[in-house]
């Protein structure tokens, strides 16, 4: 089901920014660039959350294949991924410390609102430019109203960085929730085999066993 939710989602979010994408192409290029912008931003973010799931997902296929008699904690640890085996080995061995979470998609989901209002800010910007051409140049009322109309379009087009911004935040946040959450399950898995199958393996019981 999570598979399907984040497929889904990042789908959302990449069809959001293509169809801006489109929209600008031809049309705007600095809008155009702040959309490839904000695409590989969210690129950048799918690609560590894509990791980070798969590194839980090694996770849960070891913990449900967890010997009955294992006797040997470094080989168990070498049967998932890399990143989780110090943590792992650690709330195996009594510490309640937490798993690792993602490091730059929380600032991502952040930046991609910012590039957007970037790209909008910009587009304002070269629209009162243009307006104030357009009300300078002439005192014609038709003239001026002929003047208005590519700077109001301009702004048209520059809102749609904000649409592209927002959809690809909203999309990454929601990407990065589903990945927390599964690493979550995996730590619930943890801490239930750490108190079957591994607790041989925790400081207390090796400490009781030292006293006997």
């Amino acid at each position: 089901m999570n598979k399907i939710l984040f497929g889904g989602a990042f789908a959302i979010g990449a069809l959001a920014i293509l169809w801006i994408g489109r929209i600008f192409l031809g049309a705007d290029t600095l809008g155009l660039f702040v959309t490839v912008l904000i695409g590989g931003v969210y690129a950048i973010g799918t690609w560590e959350l894509w990791q980070f799931r798969r590194a839980t997902s090694s996770l849960q296929h070891a913990l449900i294949h967890v010997p009955e008699s294992i006797d040997n904690l470094n080989e168990w640890l070498h049967s998932f991924s890399p990143s989780l085996q110090n943590s792992v080995r650690l709330r195996v061995e009594g510490e309640r410390n937490g798993l690792p979470a993602p490091v730059l998609t929380p600032y991502l989901v952040g930046l991609l609102v910012m590039l957007g209002l970037l790209g909008t800010f910009i587009g304002m910007v070269d629209t009162l430019k243009g307006a104030v051409v357009a009300l300078e140049g002439s005192s014609e009322l038709e003239a001026i109203r002929a003047g208005l109309a590519a700077p109001i379009e301009g702004l048209g087009l520059a809102f749609g960085t904000s649409v592209a911004g927002v959809a690809a935040s909203a999309m990454l946040g929601l990407l990065s929730t589903l990945s927390r959450r599964e690493r979550l399950q995996a730590s619930y898995l943890l801490d239930t085999k750490a108190a079957q199958e591994l607790s041989h393996f925790s400081s207390k019981h090796q400490q009781k066993l030292a006293f006997q």
